[in-house]
């Protein structure tokens, strides 16, 4: 009877309840996944039975829907800002004595909690209802990712108990390291690449255009804050923390206290010893002010709260072995030798491969094969051998030396500076290389000409030089993997809008040696056409501020090449515009002439878009902070040894709103 299964219905998804959070917030689940799916699939055939026993909230409707075309917008109604971040302890107690005068002797705590390393997220709530959910996006507008939202178990479709009219709720959503573990097997197994991290594989996972596809990855979330909140609100952090828990929300398991500058060094140590135990990946611990009241007193800047800031612990170090090298041939022929690892979970990712640089770089750390070696992720991004541990040798190490000949073709290699180079140019390894680089986004900037379809095309006989890119047909498109006639139109749109780039792009995806984005683009707003860099000298080439004797001399060899004259000369017959001089890079007015900037972390706009604001003010970018550095621009996760060195040198720091006010002015 209809009152049987109603109670049927009930008791099932409070078990399903009990059980999702027994697996996403203990990671410690009573049941296996098959009993769990008999649950679900109960569950499912009752509601199918009796309709009116059907809720928005049920659990049953987490399994994802009908896929998407392209997700909208979505705007926050309180913006989502970013977090200042530090890895010194010093800065750490500058923040609390700073915050602890603006209190003005009144009494203040902190709470410290995990920064959880996952996609920022923000949830609608209207009346206890999910209405949307959103990603951070550049803090103002995110991408509406409601349906996938709707399949994360620990997420609740309706808050429990007296919830308010309107209510953002901000948090993370992660994929649980078990997870995670299992995913990258399973892709292994299927021939399939691991994805490099957790947040990674969240954020593809979360970006899915087909919810099931999201519901298959088994994502959780976390929360911690809010945005706008319409009624009666928590007076601290701490009855934030409770009310959210009290709504059904998942919060961290770890919320730490303290009062000085003693106490909040000593959480955040206790944090980052204890961090390895929880379900989801971390790489800091944030500090906040608990006092809601004094949060809206002191304020934030144009990206971030005063209030708050995290701390980003250093990167780990992980012992493995060194089971053999081998050599990546580059674009422009560099053989560079690559230590291949027993897999180890360094930061948050498996690291399987470094690079070793170049010969004399073995030599200098006496790297031998069968080494165990140290590993460490510079920012907790690039895999990098460290050391070596020579006093666990057993004798049966072997000593490396990089081969004379290219392992892609079989020429012979020759010695150019530190690094073995490949000099055949028809060599297939360089030319695959070249292709992906210059349809890059740091170059020509076309979408979809990734590493993979690049091989397909140079194997297939379809690319045996960058100007080909503009001689492929349809036709031959159709016959190679996952490329149906859609995929192949947008390929082909894409390849020729890239015909009407400005030069700098040209020049920076054509690979001469030393030249990059930076120096690419002052060598066109210099000269302003390709030909008058093919017929400049070195002396006129060399008047460029930041280029000297040797990049001046590749540049003018470069030029003085018959393959690289008739490359060019291909393109230009292909219609790609070679004197497209970016006009818009012309200075409006002088504020920033003859100043140096460096751009570091992550800006509400991106570092392409500031570098030309620069740009047209009369300024330059460069890469690496010096004495004849102006100004560091400095976002979120700014680096700690450009920020360092600018400090050192007395070189004035910016934040995104002082820079904003200097070219409002």
């Amino acid at each position: 009877s209809e009152s049987e299964a109603k109670s049927r219905v009930s008791e099932l998804r409070e078990m399903i309840s009990h059980h999702n959070s027994l697996y996403y917030d203990k990671d410690d689940p009573e049941i296996s996944d098959l009993e769990f799916d008999s649950l679900l699939r109960e569950l499912s055939e009752l509601e199918k039975a009796f309709p009116a026993l059907a809720d928005e909230g049920s659990p049953t409707l987490r399994v994802g829907g009908k896929p998407l075309d392209e997700f909208a917008s979505a705007k926050h109604i309180a913006p989502m800002q970013s977090l200042e971040n530090t890895y010194s302890p010093e800065d750490l107690r500058e923040f609390v004595s700073r915050i602890r005068k603006l209190a003005d002797e009144r009494a203040i705590h902190f709470t410290i909690e995990p920064k959880v390393d996952g996609v920022a997220i923000s949830l609608l709530y209207e009346n206890g209802l999910l209405k949307r959910g959103a990603t951070r996006g550049d803090g103002i507008t995110g991408d509406d990712v409601t349906q996938n939202i709707r399949t994360i178990s620990n997420i609740p479709h309706k808050l429990q108990g007296e919830a308010p009219g309107q209510i953002e709720i901000r948090g993370e959503v992660y994929m649980p390291i078990s997870v995670f573990t299992k995913l990258n097997a399973e892709r292994d197994e299927d021939g399939l690449l691991p994805f490099a991290n957790p947040r990674n594989a969240a954020a593809g996972s979360i970006k899915q255009l087909d919810p099931s596809v999201t519901a298959s990855r088994h994502l959780a979330a976390i929360f911690y804050g809010v945005g706008v909140w319409s009624g009666e609100q928590s007076a601290t952090g701490r009855d934030l923390f409770a009310t959210l828990k009290r709504w059904g929300l998942p919060i961290s398991e770890m919320v730490l206290e303290g009062a000085d500058e003693e106490s909040v060094n000593a959480a955040v140590t206790k944090m980052g010893e204890l961090r390895h135990d929880f379900a989801y990946e971390t790489d800091g611990a944030v500090v906040k002010l608990d006092s809601l009241a004094l949060r809206r007193e002191f304020g934030s800047t144009a990206k971030a709260p005063c209030w708050a800031i995290a701390y980003k612990y250093k990167p780990e170090r992980a012992e493995t072995k060194l089971l053999g090298i081998t050599i990546q041939v580059g674009r422009t022929g560099t053989l560079t030798p690559v230590a291949e690892l027993q897999p180890v979970l360094v930061s948050g990712s498996i690291v399987s491969r470094a690079t070793l640089h170049n010969e004399e770089e073995i030599q200098r750390k006496d790297i031998r094969i069968g080494d165990t070696v140290l590993i460490e992720k510079a920012g907790e991004v690039i895999p990098a051998l460290v050391q070596v541990r020579p006093d666990l040798r057993n004798g049966s190490e072997i000593f490396f030396e990089i081969s004379r000949a290219c392992p892609s073709c079989g020429s012979a290699a020759i010695k150019d500076s530190v690094a073995w180079k490949c000099v055949n140019s028809s060599c297939k390894a360089q030319l695959r290389r070249r292709i992906e680089y210059f349809a890059s986004k740091k170059a020509m900037d076309i979408d979809g000409f990734g590493e993979a379809l690049v091989n397909q095309l140079v194997d297939a006989g379809l690319l045996h030089s960058i100007s080909d890119i503009y001689s492929i047909k349809q036709e031959p498109l159709l016959s190679l993997d996952r490329m149906g006639e859609k995929s192949a139109l947008k390929l082909l749109d894409a390849i020729n809008a890239s015909r009407s780039r400005p030069l700098w792009r040209v020049l920076n995806g054509l690979g001469i040696p030393h030249v990059g984005e930076t120096s690419a683009r002052e060598i066109a707003d210099h000269f302003h056409s390709i030909d008058a860099i093919s017929s400049a000298s070195c002396e006129k080439i060399r008047q460029i501020h930041s280029i000297g004797e040797v990049m001046a001399e590749a540049i003018r060899s470069w030029f003085e090449n018959k393959t690289n004259l008739d490359l060019l000369e291909k393109l230009r017959l292909a219609g790609v515009g070679l004197d497209n001089f970016e006009d818009s890079n012309a200075p409006s007015d002088g504020r920033f002439i003859n100043s140096l900037w460096v751009l570091t972390g992550t800006l509400s706009i991106s570092r392409q878009e500031a570098g030309k604001i620069i740009r047209r003010f009369g300024g330059k970018v460069t890469e690496s902070v010096s004495k004849k550095t102006t100004y560091v621009l400095a976002g979120e996760e700014a680096g700690a040894k450009k920020i360092g060195k600018a400090r050192e040198l007395n070189v004035r720091i910016l934040d995104e709103k002082e820079f904003q006010s200097l070219i409002s002015e």
